[in-house]
This record gives C-alpha cells, structure tokens and sequence, in this order.
C-alpha cells in the first residue's frame, strides 16, 4: 500500500493551493463584507491539510509513520525556534524589553498550553503543525493498542477498526461545534485554544479522510461525480449564509460538508487536463508547508512597510494585501527550500570528501 499513496493526484495537490490561499485570506482577509464571506469559508483550508495527512496514511506501515510524525515535530519546533527568535529581535528593534517578553512568553502555563493543546505562544497559526503531529501520534497509539490487545479483543478491534475510527471523528466533531460554533453563539467563545486543536480539528478531520480511502472505490460507487459537484455547490451556499448570521467560529458545521464534498471532488480529478493548475498544484505540494509556516512573518513585515510608506489604510492596498502576502510567502518559501538544500548538499559533499580523505 506505500507505493499506491505515493502515487501523484492532481486534484489533492491543486486543494492544497486552494486551502494555502484560503489561509492568507484568513490572516490577511479582504476588506468589507467580501472579507468576511472569503474568511468564513476559507475555516475549510486547514482541515484540508488534516485530511491529506490523513487519506495518505491509510495502508501506510507503523515505520514510515513514525518517520512522518518525526519529520512534523522537527519542522514544528524548527518554526516555533525561528519565530521565537523573529520576535526578540522584533521586540529589541523596538526597543521593548526583551526579557519581559520571554518572561510573558515562555512561562510555564503557556508552555504547558504548547504541550497539551499545541498553541504556540509565539505565533497562533503554528498550532496546525503541532495538532498535525498529534494527531499522527494518536493514530500510532491506537495502532499499538490494536497489536497488543488481547487476541480476541484485537481480532474485533482490527475487523472493525475504520467502523471505530469514524465514529470517534464524527463524535469529536460534534463536540468541536458544540464546545467552538454553538457556545460562541450564546456568547461564550472558548475556541482557543480548547477546540482549535488536536483533539477536536486534527483527529477527527485526519480519521474521516482515513476512512475515505478505506472505502474509498465504494463510496465513488454510490455517489456520481455530478452529485458530489451539486452536495459542494449547496455547501458552499450554506456555509455562506451561516458565516453571514453566526459569529466567528474556527469550524462551522457547513464547513465539514464543504471539507469532505471538496475532497471527494478533488479525488476524482486524480489527473488534471490544465498544465497551469497542474504546475499551481505541485508548487503547493513542494513548498505548501513552508508557505504556511513564514506567511505571518511577511504579513507583520509588511503591515510595517505600509506603515512605514503612509499607505496603509488606502482602499487599493486593502484589496491588494492578501495577493501581496500569497507571492512574497511563496517566494521566500522557496528561497527558504533552496538554501536548505543548498545546504545539505554542501554537506553531503563535505562528508564525502572526508571519508575519501
């Protein structure tokens, strides 16, 4: 099964671009009521990122999932470590006091907060690579649990282990609208960092699309691609009107049909006939994880630089900013991906020589 989820799917790679530019939108939104639609239906565009993980795991073996989880927790501490610095030398430029920042910053509640709901205290949008993580942990956890069961226990906890898995996602999705969208709406908004995490984003999210790939042939079966288009369409339209008249939520129940309708699409559309969107889809592929990563570093830089020009509040910037933060966090990302293996090529050269020495 390793070598079918390395198999290219064009479709998923283009949702990766569409979800990497809903969450510019989301950091840097557009002005007005536009704004406000584009914001609400971009809550789709991490979830995404969850249920890729998770639909390119399904089959996968115990060891190349570890080696998964080991690659997200280095590149969460490595972004955690690159904005703790970032905000010092912030900090000092402008003269605050560094030392009450660390003080304010690393103290041991948010630390404990990091630990047991992966909000980093030095940037709010690092929480998806630690719920990613977890959530990959999780699922070894539960992996392990199945192999060590007793033989009995095991032989039914195997037979029904996606029927398990489903009703553990969709129950802790519930509990995530229940705890984020409905408790905001009667005006108690608990959402960070108690339902914006691990537990009831990555898990749930990560398990659905696991479980689509286990029945994944069935499924297309049943539902034409017509129908899976017209469940989209009407779930973009939902998911308008209740981002209209519900407050700010980080997942909408709109969101979830929207989420699972898209991905099914996107399945479908394994080979696309547009060499643009083919070459949009692999560029976020290449470079998705490190756009997410520096995009709040390019967004304050430039908020400063509009500041700095006097240019800030004119209604051409407004409109221009989330377009402006998309090409800038691509091509630093890419600058970013090209040193590092500059790098390490220049390391790998360096141990060669020493060995033939």
């Amino acid at each position: 099964m390793d070598k079918k989820t390395q198999v290219i799917n064009d479709g998923i790679n283009l949702l990766k671009f569409i979800a990497i530019v809903m969450v510019i939108l989301i950091h840097e939104p557009l002005p007005g009521t536009l704004g406000i639609v584009a914001k609400g239906i971009s809550a789709m565009s991490v979830p995404v990122f969850f249920m890729i993980s998770g639909y390119f795991s399904y089959g996968v073996s115990f060891d190349k999932l570890k080696k998964r989880c080991a690659r997200i927790l280095k590149l969460t501490i490595l972004a955690n470590i690159i904005y703790f610095i970032w905000d010092i030398c912030v900090e000092y430029i402008s003269g605050a006091s560094v030392i009450l920042w660390i003080r304010d910053n690393c103290a041991l509640k948010k630390l404990l907060v990091l630990i047991l709901t992966n909000e980093s205290p030095f940037r709010g949008h690092l929480w998806f690579l630690g719920a990613l993580c977890y959530a990959y942990l999780a699922w070894l956890v539960w992996l392990m649990y199945v192999e060590k069961s007793g033989q009995h226990l095991a032989k039914i906890l195997r037979k029904n282990k996606i029927g398990y898995m489903f009703a553990i996602s969709l129950l802790l999705l519930v509990m995530n609208i229940a705890g984020g969208e409905m408790l905001t709406f009667f005006g108690k908004n608990i959402q960070i960092p108690y339902i914006r995490n691990w537990v009831f984003t990555g898990v749930p999210f990560f398990g659905i699309a696991y479980c689509i790939h286990a029945y994944e042939e069935s499924i297309f079966t049943r539902i034409k691609p017509r129908s899976m288009f017209i469940i989209f369409l009407v779930s973009v339209l939902l998911n308008i009107v209740e981002v209209w008249f519900m407050p700010p939520s980080g997942v909408y129940i709109t969101t979830i049909f929207v989420n699972i309708s898209s991905f099914l699409i996107a399945l479908r559309s394994k080979e696309l006939k547009s060499p643009m969107l083919v070459k949009l889809g692999g560029f976020a592929d290449r470079y998705g994880l490190w756009i997410y990563v520096l995009q709040i570093m390019v967004i304050k830089s430039m908020r400063r630089i509009y500041e700095i020009a006097g240019i800030g509040d004119t209604a051409v910037i407004d409109y221009l900013r989330p377009f402006i933060a998309l090409m800038l966090s691509f091509i630093t990302a890419v600058a970013v991906v090209w040193i590092s293996g500059a790098i390490k090529k220049y390391s790998r050269k360096l141990r060669s020589s020493d060995l033939r020495l």
